[in-house]
């Protein structure tokens, strides 16, 4: 049954990536109303909430976008960052999102700081410690490994309600600053929609993961 659970998960969130693939190429042919790329956006949108101190830097690889926090740093896609398209300003204005959480010290963000280092752990030694405390007949070794594991895999769950109020900040700033027409706002919607969903399908997999790592460890 959870083998089931666990391949339907990953059918779905295979789909919904697709989807999403399919929205971004659809958005990023699309040039927007003011003829802005994604990183004079993004330098409008945090300068104008006093955000002169995050750097801004281009990144490697597709939708690769990303802000670090503790180094006050948002990395943009060459694509988002060069590209005056609609897909360009909504991730650029996303990635604007984490940083205005950061500014007001949003509370699950701070969260995800503190439990990251412990989830990458979980992610290098959780399989190490169930593997070994399994060949060891060392019960309490292999507990301590799955609850590592389920650890690591909880992190997309933690994550999704810290993309949902980036992408509602991001639509309330590009209007704000009257950084898109009506055509442009429902692009840019439908590309975070599209975006959001993916966190969603990820934690979808992680919980079914996690279900077949908690069944284990009732088991025992």
């Amino acid at each position: 049954m959870f083998l089931i659970v666990i391949v339907l998960t990953f059918i779905a969130s295979w789909l919904v990536r697709t989807w999403m693939m399919r929205t971004y190429d659809k958005w990023g042919a699309v040039q927007n109303a003011v003829g802005a790329n994604g990183y004079q956006v993004a330098r409008h949108i945090l300068d104008t909430n006093d955000l002169q101190n995050v750097e801004l830097e281009v990144s490697k690889g597709k939708l690769s976008d990303h802000y670090i926090p503790s180094k006050k740093l948002m990395r943009l896609s060459e694509s988002i960052n060069n590209d005056a398209s609609v897909a360009s300003i909504a991730v650029a204005a996303h990635e604007c999102g984490h940083a205005l959480q950061d500014k007001e010290g949003y509370s699950m963000l701070k969260l995800k700081a503190v439990m990251m280092p412990m989830a990458v752990l979980g992610n290098q030694f959780g399989l190490l410690l169930t593997v070994g405390g399994g060949l060891l007949g060392l019960p309490a070794l292999a507990n301590i490994g799955l609850a590592c594991i389920g650890l690591g895999m909880l992190m997309p769950v933690l994550t999704l309600p810290i993309e949902f109020d980036a992408s509602k900040r991001a639509l309330e700033e590009l209007q704000r600053l009257k950084l898109v027409d009506d055509k442009d706002y429902d692009g840019a919607k439908s590309m975070l929609v599209a975006a959001a969903l993916t966190y969603v399908a990820s934690a979808m997999s992680s919980m079914a993961i996690i279900g077949v790592f908690l069944l284990k460890f009732i088991k025992r």
